[in-house]
């Protein structure tokens, strides 16, 4: 946690509204497109963020000073995202996906990237929860093996061998789908 964020998150502590809008601009797209991952649903992901900053607000005064912010407030995202979906059992086809950071590229490059997208998102909800969000959290969110070891409290260990494991499943059914690896 850097100098600047532990003043970010004491000034909130404090109630500081500016400081609770700096931290929901740094935190929000990237909370987003996480819930997006696990919800399939934009719509609802945007709820689920909002819910989870609510949530992390509320519960400030419980995190421990000193520790990073980023892992304790995925772990709320990613909560709330697996209760919602408990709760709704609501499942969206993955047709809505789109790219997120379009370049000047063509648009024959958009489209075979928007379904090697889709098929490797098809194939990683496929995986069991035990799998999937370890890979998501780790490589469509850019978490470190550590973070998302704290995010669901598991030892660092169990994380790599649940994203090695998850690795080989990916590879079994992009190989057996016929798609290249």
């Amino acid at each position: 946690m850097t100098v600047d964020e532990k003043q970010l998150i004491r000034a909130a502590r404090q109630g500081d509204q500016a400081a609770m809008e700096l931290i929901f601009k740094i935190y929000v797209d990237k909370a987003v497109y996480l819930a997006f991952l696990i919800t399939k649903d934009w719509t609802t992901a945007e709820d689920v963020v909002q819910d989870a900053f609510i949530r992390a607000f509320r519960n400030l005064k419980s995190f421990k000073e000193g520790r990073p912010f980023k892992p304790w407030f995925t772990k709320i995202v990613v909560n709330q995202a697996k209760s919602n979906i408990k709760k709704t059992r609501h499942f969206v086809t993955l047709t809505n996906i789109e790219t997120a950071n379009i370049s000047q590229k063509s648009m024959d490059e958009l489209a075979i990237e928007r379904d090697e997208r889709r098929i490797l998102l098809q194939a990683v909800h496929s995986l069991k929860e035990t799998h999937r969000i370890p890979i998501l959290l780790k490589y469509f969110s850019g978490l470190t093996e550590a973070e998302v070891s704290t995010v669901l409290d598991l030892p660092v260990s169990t994380v790599k061998s649940r994203l090695y494991e998850a690795r080989q499943k990916l590879k079994d059914i992009l190989e057996k789908s016929g798609e290249d690896c």
